[in-house]
């Protein structure tokens, strides 16, 4: 089935790390995928608009600018095209979109993300410049805490890693980050991805110091009792959703870490040590505690070399 994913870009070098992820992905793991490039042109000034149906050196002015931005935004697909094609992908696949700048660039790109119907957004974790701020400061914020109706890929370094993590928590916010992983990655047989739980425990879920030992253990115990019998019930769910989209059971391990280290930090952690490229996390999970909000914020800004896909 084929893909359509939205990568939007500024010429910075963080958005083509994104557009180089792109092509590591498809050349590896994503079949039958077809990107368009987004770049948001830069504003005109309303007064000059008002000032050019006045006065015509104001409207020659006008013309000029416009001019420029449609010139720097074709250098800026053509070079993000071409290293797309470089990466393999063939040229009918991409597509070269410019669009003048209606609002602010946040709004901008998710529309164009929501209303092409595409089935991901990808885009650098850092922008150009603050002249342009696509991927700066409260731009980044704006489509973070807005692209919940679909999936973002944010794309922090040069990635090179193809070994996928998918943390998971037993929430259908989790269910919906392996739905999402499986319609990408699936048919490949050279997909490997690893399904990471991070136990629970009486700190994931309260913050109060317990005075009585034995009752904090008590607790403990039926956290993570509960806590298993879950886990038990979603990989059932969640393998057998990767089994339908054509990965099979060998292509896909699950892994617990209990205790020690909180969410993000466990996340991070075995990133590091797993050698991943990609981590793929719910945005809504079992409790506050896990992949609502801190965890994807920290896992987004502390992994190096790492794209993640935070599926709402």
């Amino acid at each position: 089935m084929e893909k359509k994913i939205l990568v939007a870009v500024d010429g910075s070098p963080a958005a083509l790390k994104a557009v180089d992820y792109v092509g590591l992905m498809e050349g590896a793991l994503i079949r039958d995928l077809r990107v368009t490039l987004l770049f948001i042109m830069s504003p005109i000034p309303p007064y000059l608009r008002r000032e050019g149906q006045r006065n015509p050196e104001s409207f020659k002015r006008l013309r000029e600018l416009e001019s420029r931005n449609r010139k720097q935004a074709a250098q800026v697909l053509d070079k993000c095209a071409e290293r797309l094609v470089r990466h393999g992908l063939d040229p009918e696949a991409v597509e070269k979109k410019p669009l003048p700048r209606s609002s602010d660039a946040a709004r901008d790109i998710l529309f164009e993300a929501e209303q092409g119907l595409y089935d991901a957004l990808v885009m650098g974790r850092r922008g150009i410049s603050k002249t342009q701020e696509l991927f700066v400061g409260s731009v980044t914020n704006k489509i973070v805490q807005h692209a919940e109706r679909l999936p973002l890929w944010v794309v922090g370094g040069q990635v090179t890693s193809h070994k996928v993590l998918c943390p998971v928590d037993g929430s259908e916010g989790s269910l919906k980050a392996v739905d999402h992983l499986a319609f990408m990655l699936g048919e490949n047989p050279e997909c490997k991805v690893t399904l990471l739980h991070v136990g629970a425990s009486l700190g994931n879920y309260c913050t109060l110091d317990f005075v009585e030992t034995e009752l904090a253990e008590d607790i403990e115990e039926d956290i993570m009792h509960s806590d298993a019998q879950c886990m038990d019930d979603f990989y059932a769910r969640a393998l057998k959703v990767l089994d339908q989209a054509g990965l099979s059971p060998d292509q896909v391990e699950t892994k617990t870490i209990e205790g020690g280290l909180s969410v993000p930090g466990a996340i991070l952690d075995e990133v590091k040590k797993g050698d991943y490229g990609t981590v793929v996390l719910g945005r809504r999970g079992e409790s506050r505690s896990f992949f609502l909000g801190h965890v994807s914020d920290k896992v987004m800004s502390k992994a190096k070399d790492v794209a993640v896909w935070m599926v709402g």
